[in-house]
């Protein structure tokens, strides 16, 4: 009988292990269907928005077509949105009325930006986290003739926990070399624990000499922010910081599909989704594998890209070795890397280590290496670039 494999999400997580099951299966002649579900026929490579936003990519090198790397690497595409996840029947619904049933589910939705948990925060400021946010970043920032940019992050663990630092040193730099004197403040929440990578050892006091080399003014906050767009002011209970320009980040909140459907919900923190720590597997479902960056964070890994390919990688090997019966499945992948911009002209990277803690029942970061350096920089462009150029 032919095993129906169901991936919910077109972005990394998703087109990882769909191209991985499919590609594998197809050579080890199983019996066997993958198909995605997306709710576009377009995959962007989210973290190239950034590099929108700051003028150094176009939308055409952010996207390709899933539809068409469904049809070069042997998986089906539906476009259309998950609305809700039966678990218990083995079944996912969706916008346009359909009922898909399943042998395996892979879920990985990302995360939705809760703009609205803070006052003023979807009203005011500019950002990078969609396309059209970063088109519209980008013209802010062509137009900006000088005075003070605030970069804020009202909470902890949003995507890529680097990116407001590689934002605040890119802009400082690149802005002095256009002539432009800016005055730029990353404002962030006062943190109890560091996500990785910025946990691992001193990351963060390299991070904090850059800013101080480059003029990025660092201001802690309480967490009660609140944007004033009428006077260009972010105020906190402990802190008020006027702006010239405001670059926001979103928080992240729990998908919808996952918050309509039974047990998708943490317990103890509903932004996430649950997952088992050691599989990736839905605690209550075998069948279930959790990979999307909605369960990253309580297992100990950062939302960001490198933990969900890693974990889409893991889920499809498992899935694979089921179906075939004998494929070899090695120990989850736990070397990590994350490189990223270091200022305007320089890369910085950061490969660690993730070890599983039986306490917590968490992953933490443990040996590591951390350098900075110019090919840094071409190699983290490189990467991200061919990544879309290998779809087409």
């Amino acid at each position: 009988m032919t095993k129906r494999i169901l991936i919910l999400g077109g972005g990394s997580g998703g087109y990882v292990a769909a191209r991985r099951l499919a590609e594998y299966l197809r050579k080890m002649n199983a019996d066997s269907e993958v198909t995605v579900v997306a709710d576009e026929p377009w995959h962007d490579f989210r973290p190239l928005y950034g590099d929108v936003a700051l003028g150094a990519a176009v939308p055409d090198e952010v996207r390709a077509s899933i539809v068409d790397a469904g049809r070069r690497f042997g998986f089906r595409v539906l476009v259309d949105r998950v609305t809700r996840i039966d678990a218990g029947e083995r079944a996912v619904e969706t916008e346009k009325g359909g009922r898909l049933g399943y042998d395996y589910l892979v879920v990985s939705l990302g995360v939705r930006y809760g703009w609205e948990a803070y006052p003023g925060l979807d009203r005011y400021g500019y950002h990078s986290y969609t396309l059209e946010g970063a088109l519209e970043m980008r013209k802010a920032l062509e137009g900006f003739k000088g005075g003070r940019i605030v970069i804020l992050v009202p909470e902890a663990e949003h995507r890529c926990p680097m990116f407001p630092m590689e934002l605040a040193t890119t802009l400082a730099e690149s802005l002095k070399h256009r002539g432009v004197k800016p005055q730029v403040a990353l404002m962030m929440p006062k943190m109890e624990r560091m996500p990785p990578p910025l946990s691992v050892l001193d990351t963060l006091r390299i991070w904090m000499e850059k800013m101080e080399e480059t003029g990025v003014e660092v201001v802690m906050h309480d967490g009660n922010v609140e944007v004033d767009g009428e006077r260009g002011v972010v105020r906190a209970g402990n802190v008020e910081e006027r702006y010239d320009l405001l670059i926001k980040v979103p928080p992240s909140r729990l998908p919808e599909p996952l918050a309509r459907s039974e047990g998708f919900q943490l317990k103890q923190d509903p932004r996430w989704a649950p997952a088992r720590p050691r599989n990736f597997r839905h605690p209550d479902y075998d069948d279930v594998f959790m990979v999307g960056e909605h369960s990253m964070p309580p297992l100990g890994f950062p939302g960001a890209g490198v933990p969900v390919h890693l974990a889409a990688d893991y889920a499809a090997d498992q899935i694979i070795s089921e179906i075939t019966g004998g494929y070899p499945v090695a120990e989850f992948a736990r070397g990590t890397m994350v490189v990223g911009y270091f200022g305007a002209t320089s890369g910085i990277m950061i490969a660690f280590d993730m070890k599983y803690d039986e306490k917590s029942d968490q992953w933490k970061a443990a040996r590591y290496i951390a350098a900075t350096n110019p090919l840094l920089r071409i190699v983290k462009e490189a990467f991200y670039k061919s990544w879309i150029a290998a779809m087409k």
